[in-house]
């Protein structure tokens, strides 16, 4: 490309300069970064007192970081690697565990709020940033360790490259659009909602249009390919077992189609957003003709409408989770802070940032007292995350107790906890893989060598079908483990027994 024909594309994409003085736009950077720091120790310093179990696929995120891979059963491979430098940095802890979570999003915030400038003006990134921080997923999200946040981090980036390239396609945003889009896919295959968000932004951007006709954004592709390229083979090396995995989860249900099934997805994103951010964004998409929208904002709502459509489709197929469209809250946030700073709307950008405070407060003073809570009238909204710990030391003081080797379980949930509460221990936790599931962990599946006797805790009080697989089989009688200190939470009961004397290969678990 020749320089004139060069300036003529620059002059063709700029995008108009930040408004705002020079001392206007640096305080509004510094209220950024302090209020994101602030409230990312007061998150850090609330995990550290939070007495909430990990949940079992937390746990089953820590045990893959204890052995390093290039992919893993259930998810892409990059959140064990997070939580693997965080345990080599603050231990094993459960609040070290999560520590990665308010971190990453933070980064997001910062990099949501760069966005916001470059697009519109220095006020429209700051509300874009603090409107993300405050959302209530992220609220919610900061306090748990899962995919969602690495995702979102990278398309943020991938988002920030973006618009980036639209102005000029200089090599650094090049490579930037490539590897964050690999490293999202790394994090979480929804990560390929961007490419066609990209594709729809053409539809109603001339400077989108443009950058598909410029080898930089191929290579940005051929970028995150490379990226992706040894989980690919990884996959292909395995039958595919995050792929199929991950189809599973979208098409485990019957087929059955449910207009309310997707009303109660769309719903729920109300909670997963926040109240404000979905009414602008979905007020935003049905006026996407609008004059009253420009260029910038067709685009962010193009990079919004591809994760929601895909997975409401699904979700009047068959049952879809609240989260899978969490990937559109970047380019949400970033609309919603644009569009209600355009108009002046501070009533209502101040009202969301007060839910996200409120929800932030409340998790902090719960997840504190969570063994103990009790609400009247109310089951305890911690039941499913709690008891963890005491079930597994239960597990633990059992095989102490009978003497047993090493611990065996047939539940893929059980298999995590106990392989988290119970490290350091001399007991080996072992996988009795179910024949209708896939054998993720072959490094600690049970053999006819492995350490015996053994224990196996099962949900069964009665066993038939182990004795064809053991010759020796002795019951040790049911244990009960309380789910918290409040009895009404109720308990989990296990019957404990003590296997010994393979009768040859041990075969899937085909149930008691």
């Amino acid at each position: 490309m020749t320089t004139s024909s060069s300036q003529a594309f620059e002059n063709a994409l700029a995008w108009p300069a930040p408004r705002g003085a020079a001392g206007r736009q640096s305080s509004y950077l510094r209220a950024t970064i302090v209020i994101v720091v602030a409230l990312t120790i007061v998150r850090l310093v609330a995990s550290r007192f939070s007495v909430v179990d990990l949940f079992y696929d937390e746990a089953q995120y820590w045990t893959w970081s204890r052995e390093l891979a290039l992919g893993y059963y259930t998810k892409p491979p990059l959140l064990a690697w997070i939580i693997s430098a965080a345990s080599h940095v603050c231990g094993n802890a459960e609040w070290c565990v999560r520590a990665p979570s308010p971190l990453l999003h933070a980064g997001t915030s910062i990099v949501i709020y760069a966005i916001g400038r470059r697009l519109y003006d220095e006020r429209a990134g700051f509300w874009a940033a603090l409107l993300f921080a405050l959302a209530t997923g992220v609220v919610f999200s900061s306090r748990i360790i899962s995919t969602d946040v690495p995702l979102l981090l990278f398309w943020a980036l991938a988002l920030l490259a973006y618009v980036n390239m639209m102005i000029m396609p200089a090599r650094r945003w090049t490579l930037l659009l490539g590897v964050s889009i690999g490293l999202g896919m790394l994090a979480k295959y929804a990560m390929i909602y961007f490419l066609p968000g990209m594709a729809i932004a053409a539809l109603f951007s001339k400077r989108a249009r443009l950058l598909f006709r410029r080898p930089e954004v191929w290579l940005a592709l051929l970028v995150a390919i490379l990226v992706v390229a040894p989980n690919i083979a990884w996959n292909a090396s395995n039958g595919f077992a995050t792929v199929e995995h991950t189809g599973d989860i979208v098409m485990g249900d019957p087929v059955h189609p449910s207009i309310m099934r997707a009303l109660e997805f769309l719903g729920t994103q109300f909670a997963v957003f926040s109240p404000v951010i979905f009414a602008v964004m979905i007020i935003a998409t049905f006026r996407l003709g609008s004059s009253a929208l420009v260029e910038q904002d067709r685009i962010l709502i193009a990079l919004f409408i591809p994760a929601l459509a895909v997975v409401t489709v699904f979700a009047f197929f068959v049952k879809a989770n609240g989260n899978w469209a969490a990937a559109s809250v970047v380019s949400g946030a970033v609309l919603t802070g644009a569009l209600l700073s355009r108009q002046d709307a501070r009533g209502w950008m101040r009202l969301s940032v007060a839910i996200g405070v409120v929800m932030q407060v409340a998790l902090i003073g719960t997840d504190a007292i969570a063994d103990r809570l009790a609400i009247p009238h109310v089951a305890n909204p911690y039941r499913r995350t709690m008891g963890w710990r005491q079930y597994a030391e239960a597990v633990g003081d059992l095989a102490q107790r009978s003497g047993a080797k090493s611990i065996v379980t047939d539940s893929r949930a059980d298999f995590a906890a106990l392989q988290y509460y119970l490290r350091g221990r001399p007991e080996p936790v072992l996988w009795w893989r179910p024949i209708t599931v896939p054998n993720f962990s072959l490094k600690d599946a049970l053999t006819p060598s492995s350490p015996e006797p053994i224990l196996y805790p099962s949900a069964c009080a009665f066993l038939q079908s182990v004795p064809r697989t053991y010759s020796k089989v002795e019951p040790l009688g049911p244990v009960t483990v309380p789910i918290t200190k409040v009895a009404r939470d109720g308990e989990r009961v296990f019957y404990g027994f003590r296997l010994s004397g393979p009768r040859g290969p041990i075969p899937p678990f085909t149930g008691c």
